[in-house]
């Protein structure tokens, strides 16, 4: 969501410049409050550019009479 824990750290190298790092969480959510709010599924773990972990995206179906099927808030896998 954004780099200011690293940087009130004072670690050097992380961010999102070429050159950096490269750790990372992925989290399915579209926005930095609804990761929040929803505890967002972590997708995938990268630390030094090497996938560590990754996670199946959570899916949600309706089961209400007239309507039915998946939820639209699932992130297309990449």
């Amino acid at each position: 969501m954004t780099t200011n824990a690293a940087r009130v750290m004072h670690l050097e190298g992380y961010g999102i410049a070429a050159g950096c790092d490269a750790s990372f969480v992925l989290l399915q959510a579209r926005d930095p409050v609804e990761a929040i709010r929803l505890r967002a599924t972590r997708l995938k773990v990268f630390r030094k550019g090497r996938l560590l972990a990754e996670t199946p995206a959570a899916t949600a179906a309706l089961h209400l009479p007239g309507r039915g099927g998946e939820t639209g808030w699932m992130i297309p896998k990449a």
